[in-house]
């Protein structure tokens, strides 16, 4: 069943996407394409993808903009917010109404890829 789930990923950081898709493949996720402009990625929508990780910061909008955006196309889509520095960030204004948007919150560091297997089996099991 892994094999056959979709995966949307957008992050600046290509080298970082790259880590993820491989270590992701490895445990037989095998449909994972990874973007670095959001706006790609909302123009793939029309793939309709099982799941859409993607980090704060972006180029044109937030990540939550853009979860947003793609939970509009597509409500069904289970999204996660990667991110290293949302947490940190006091330039916006926290908002609630966004983060329920959000089906689960990942910071990255040491254990962001066990965590975010840990959910997309899970995610898998619902």
């Amino acid at each position: 069943m892994k094999s056959s789930v979709l995966i949307h990923m957008v992050d600046l950081d290509e080298k970082y996407g790259m880590l993820v898709k491989d270590y992701l493949s490895k445990h037989d996720f095998r449909k994972v394409t990874i973007f670095t402009d959001e706006k790609e990625c909302l123009s793939s929508m029309k793939m309709r993808p099982d799941i859409l990780i993607t980090g704060y910061h972006l180029k044109n909008m937030s990540g939550l903009q853009l979860i947003k955006k793609a939970k509009s196309m597509f409500p069904s889509c289970y999204s996660i917010l990667l991110s290293g520095d949302f947490h940190k960030d006091t330039n916006h204004a926290f908002d609630e109404r966004f983060l329920q948007l959000v089906d689960k919150y990942i910071i990255k560091g040491m254990d962001d890829m066990e965590e975010l297997m840990e959910v997309l089996v899970n995610n898998l099991d619902n």
